[in-house]
């Protein structure tokens, strides 16, 4: 018998976003994620690079809605895909900004602070270092 190849899994399919699209995006989830008195300034903050990372690193206490911690098969792409299917939307880190889906989304956010976008703007999935990643929603 031969010996067993190590794979690893494949890369998230992802399309870069442009600025027109990524401001849809964040005009969607301010709208109905952000707390009313700091929407102008999370959108303009992650609309641009400058200071959107540290804005992304503390997003979280800036959230309306509902909010869970992700626990259990939650914390992996493949048990987030079971539980909510395929979600598409924009994912926002200090990289750029590209679309893909809910669960692509939480790979690439491992261990830096982003943002999901779902395209309905009720869902969104936020990530930060050393905490778990956070899923808002809207009804």
């Amino acid at each position: 018998m031969g010996k067993k190849r190590e794979t690893r899994p494949a890369a998230p399919v992802t399309v870069p976003v442009d600025r027109h699209g990524l401001g849809a995006a964040l005009t969607l989830f301010v709208t109905k994620l952000v707390v009313d008195d700091k929407r102008k300034q999370i959108h303009q903050r992650l609309l641009t690079s400058e200071r959107r990372t540290e804005t992304l690193g503390t997003l979280v206490r800036w959230l309306q809605g509902t909010q869970a911690s992700l626990e259990g098969a939650d914390r992996s792409p493949a048990g987030l895909h079971a539980r909510f299917g395929e979600i598409t939307g924009v994912h926002l880190d200090e990289d750029g900004a590209r679309r893909t889906t809910l669960a692509a989304a939480l790979d690439l956010g491992r261990d830096r602070p982003s943002l999901f976008i779902g395209d309905t703007g009720r869902i969104a999935l936020v990530t930060t270092v050393g905490a778990p990643p956070v899923l808002c929603s809207w009804p």
